[in-house]
């Protein structure tokens, strides 16, 4: 295993006070919404100031895990879910698409110093370990935070990684942040609020103190305004997703 370059000295992983610095700059799909995760890609994605990198990720008919955001690719010329069919059958549509492997992203991320922001869209029980034992495996459990839209693959992730930092996402603005990450064991709670003009003020109206005090951290989803992320900087919260990691830098060195 080679020794951490560039990126190597994470801020930390679980909810804490933030001054600009150390508020996680999270690069999304590999820091420019494509899904770029090649050695090369990822080194580019850590010179650019980004502490993550963020990932999509399916399992297969048989709890195989692919780097994908859909869900749905080709088989035997007809669209087809992942979900219903063993990764033999998916892999030459994969391959022939470029998409990478999960322990592909894995590596490249360890190798240029980057953690992982794993946005989980499916997970059994039995991929749910594998990904676990993966990461432990690769040195990167402790440089992962497993995240998702969905509370059940939250608690399943709490039940066979409770080492690894999790975050619950949701969309509306009206979502009991506090009792939703009490319930599936979230550290962090990810509002995505991107469409809004500002959800920098939606969470200064007291809604990030409630959850502060309640020990929890907050993720934001996605940010390229330049406003928006002051306002983010300054509240303190403790990472931003964006396809503009080098906007962040430069802003948080402001």
């Amino acid at each position: 295993m080679r020794p951490w370059p560039v990126g190597a000295d994470l801020p930390s992983l679980l909810p804490e006070p933030r001054r600009p610095a150390s508020v996680l700059r999270i690069a999304h799909r590999g820091g420019g919404a494509v899904e770029r995760y090649g050695p090369d890609d990822l080194l580019s994605v850590a010179a650019c100031g980004a502490h993550l990198v963020e990932f999509d990720l399916h399992v297969t008919g048989d709890d195989e895990l692919v780097a994908r955001h859909d869900p749905v690719v080709e088989i035997g010329g007809a669209r087809a879910w992942l979900a219903d069919h063993p990764l033999d059958e998916a892999l030459p549509w994969l391959e022939r698409n470029q998409v990478p492997t999960v322990i592909g992203v894995i590596q490249a991320a360890r190798d240029a110093g980057l953690g992982l922001y794993a946005d989980i869209k499916t997970l059994t029980f039995r991929s749910a370990e594998r990904l676990a034992a993966l990461l432990d495996q690769e040195g990167m459990a402790g440089r992962t935070i497993l995240a998702s839209v969905r509370s059940d693959i939250v608690a399943r992730c709490a039940e066979v990684a409770p080492e690894v930092p999790r975050a619950v996402l949701f969309a509306s603005t009206l979502e009991e942040p506090v009792q939703l990450a009490s319930s599936v064991g979230a550290h962090y709670v990810h509002p995505c609020w991107e469409r809004l003009p500002h959800p920098d003020h939606v969470l200064a109206d007291g809604w990030l103190d409630r959850v502060r005090a309640n020990g929890l951290g907050v993720i934001c989803w996605h940010e390229e305004r330049p406003e928006v992320i002051r306002g983010l900087f300054e509240l303190g919260v403790d990472g931003i997703c964006t396809d503009r990691p080098d906007l962040l830098t430069e802003l948080a060195q402001e």
